[in-house]
């Protein structure tokens, strides 16, 4: 008997094409998997940290989600049930006199607890909110928290603000009256290698970063980034 060989290479083609086929399917589908957005979480990443209290672990998480920010989840949030302005304003106060029980009852003693605590207080327009964040930020750059130097300029600029005076580092943005202003602002006060002792960008740096805030984009940190 004679093998058609014509024969078996037309099986051996009709083969070939159905792996062919297979695999060009089995792509598309993990090619479309890809491209679905994965549903964002309902709520806040809440991490386990062990040098760092719970409880103001908790506070300041929500206070960052109350700002649109998941705070351990490195992302913006966009919420439909996002607060008022009103309402994030009574979530403040309520959060800085859990903050202040916290803190008077000692309960906090990481670089980190203080950290955090300074920067719900912060988030204040009254004075003695303003030098209770500017105490605690000093405390946690003091135990070695980085973060904790940029903080307390911050802090310090906030309330010399609130009492209507210059502020001395520049770190603060007004939205009042649009345009970002910075002032009022002693810029020569202190000189850029005092601001950078406290991880804060030289002037020419802010310049540019009003200037950038100015053209519509977005209004970047005045932190000196990696700072330590």
């Amino acid at each position: 008997a004679r093998w058609d060989s014509s024969c078996g290479n037309g099986r051996s083609r009709i083969e070939d094409m159905k792996l062919r086929l297979t695999v060009v399917a089995v792509f598309c589908a993990c090619w479309l998997n890809g491209q679905q957005t994965a549903p964002q979480p309902e709520g806040p990443t809440i991490p386990k940290l062990t040098d760092v209290n719970q409880d103001i672990l908790n506070l300041v998480i929500h206070d960052q989600w109350d700002r649109g920010m998941d705070m351990f989840g490195g992302r913006t949030v966009r919420r439909a049930d996002a607060p008022s302005g009103d309402r994030i304003r009574k979530n403040d106060e309520e959060r800085q006199q859990a903050a202040r029980k916290l803190v008077d009852a000692g309960k906090l003693q990481s670089g980190k607890d203080f950290f955090y605590a300074a920067l719900i207080f912060q988030h204040s327009f009254e004075g003695p909110n303003l030098i209770l964040a500017h105490a605690l930020a000093a405390t946690a750059a003091a135990k070695g928290e980085a973060s904790g130097r940029w903080l307390t300029a911050s802090s310090f600029d906030r309330y010399l603000w609130s009492l209507k005076q210059p502020q001395v580092f520049g770190t603060q943005f007004s939205q009042m009256g649009g345009g970002w202003p910075m002032e009022p602002y002693d810029r020569t006060a202190l000189s850029d290698g005092v601001r950078a002792l406290w991880c804060v960008v030289p002037l020419k740096a802010q310049e540019q970063i009003l200037e950038d805030a100015r053209s519509g984009r977005t209004l970047s940190s005045t932190g000196i980034p990696d700072c330590h």
